[in-house]
């Protein structure tokens, strides 16, 4: 699996410096149009991130079987046993943190890459900016998510996550008090407020409960057994 890691790893950062030069080059070329284009691609592309990595984490905390072929021991269990063990990612290093969401993240850039005129539209341009950082907000999801259970976080992780612009302990806390039905968004948090206050996840939890279980499964609890207590992990 670390090689998997590595390997995902290695094109997801070859082909965001690929994008990157081209978001430079289209900069360039409608030089009038930057300061727009980069802030709300910043903004954009960073508030996107945090609303995918909480519908990510929706859907394995509420939907599919932890025996789901593939999915269930790789996705659903990791997500339900970190409700058990939230100290267990503070356990992991950084390829195992971070690989997986390299993995899923390279058919986004190298389509935005190969598929995208960049350089050569404005509109080009802005979803390109967009793509890019968007990718790097998933790409830093889970190591925030880290720095968030961590029991001593260095002085200046303390700092990042007391501005609010990453995921800070406090506020994920929320999502760690049962029932486990709130705040999902790992990224920096900031759209758990609204997600609430809106009720959207209450909203599509039927719906998308009548339409996935049938395919996947319905979510079940996890044990995790200390190793040499006796039994198994269910």
């Amino acid at each position: 699996m670390r090689a998997v890691d590595v390997a995902g790893m290695a094109v997801f950062f070859l082909f965001q410096g690929l994008l990157a030069r081209e978001v430079l080059a289209g900069l360039e070329a409608f030089p009038g149009h930057a300061w727009w284009v980069l802030t709300l691609a910043g903004i954009g592309g960073y508030l996107w991130a945090d609303f995918v990595s909480g519908f990510v984490h929706f859907l394995a905390d509420n939907f599919g079987s932890i025996h789901t072929p593939f999915l269930g021991p790789v996705f659903f269990r990791t997500f339900r046993e970190h409700h058990v063990d939230p100290l267990a990612i503070t356990r992991h290093g950084f390829l195992e943190v971070n690989g997986a969401n390299c993995v899923v993240s390279i058919p986004f850039v190298v389509g935005t890459y190969y598929l995208v005129p960049v350089r050569e539209t404005l509109l080009g341009l802005a979803f390109g900016a967009f793509m890019f950082l968007f990718l790097v907000g998933i790409f830093l999801t889970n190591q925030f998510h880290r720095w968030a259970h961590l029991p001593a976080p260095p002085r200046w992780i303390r700092a990042l996550q007391a501005t609010g612009l990453i995921l800070g302990p406090a506020h994920h806390q929320r999502h760690h008090t049962p029932p486990f039905d709130t705040y999902y968004c790992i990224t920096s948090g900031l759209m758990n407020p609204i997600l609430t206050r809106i009720g959207f996840f209450e909203a599509i939890k039927g719906p998308l409960g009548r339409a996935v279980e049938p395919i996947i499964g319905r979510a079940e609890e996890v044990v995790v057994v200390e190793p040499g207590a006796g039994g198994a992990a269910t």
